[in-house]
C-alpha cells in the first residue's frame, strides 16, 4: 500500500517538474521572440498584450475576445495595446513564440520583456492582475 502512494507522490512530483521546465522554456522562447513580430513594431512605455487566436478555435472567439475587449474598455488604452494574432495567418509567429494552446495570451511590460503567458482562456482579473492594474 506504501509502494503506491509512494509511486503517486514521485510521479506527482515529477510531473510538476516537468510542467515548471516546459513553462519556464515557453517563457525563455516568447522573450526571445519578442522582437519578431512581422513589422508590428511593440511600443515603448506600453503595456502588451499578444493574443494568439483561431477563426475554428469557439472559446477565442467566444470567451477570450470578449475579455480582453471589456478588459481594454476598462483601462486607460493609452497604457495597454492589444495585438491579436491569427494563427493560421501567422504561424511562423506561433511557432517562434511558443505558442502551444488557443487562445494564448502573452504579457509583455514597458521594457518589451514577456511577463506572463496564459496558456488557454485567462479571466479578466487574472489579466488585470498580471498587467499590475
Amino acid at each position: 500500500m506504501y509502494e503506491r502512494l509512494l509511486v503517486v507522490i514521485v510521479a506527482a512530483i515529477l510531473a510538476a517538474v516537468v510542467f515548471l521546465f516546459l513553462r519556464k522554456a515557453q517563457l525563455k522562447k516568447a522573450q526571445n521572440a519578442t522582437t519578431e513580430l512581422d513589422g508590428i513594431k511593440l511600443k515603448k512605455d506600453m503595456q502588451h498584450i499578444v493574443y494568439f487566436w483561431s477563426e475554428h478555435c469557439s472559446q477565442c472567439i467566444s470567451a477570450q475576445k470578449p475579455t480582453l475587449e471589456q478588459l481594454l474598455k476598462k483601462v486607460k488604452k493609452d497604457n495597454i495595446e492589444l495585438i491579436a494574432l491569427q494563427i493560421e495567418e501567422n504561424n511562423h509567429l506561433a511557432n517562434s513564440w511558443g505558442v502551444r494552446t488557443l487562445p494564448t495570451t502573452y504579457i509583455v511590460n514597458q521594457q518589451g520583456r514577456v511577463t506572463h503567458i496564459n496558456n488557454g482562456l485567462a479571466s479578466e482579473s487574472k489579466l488585470l492582475q498580471q498587467l499590475n492594474l
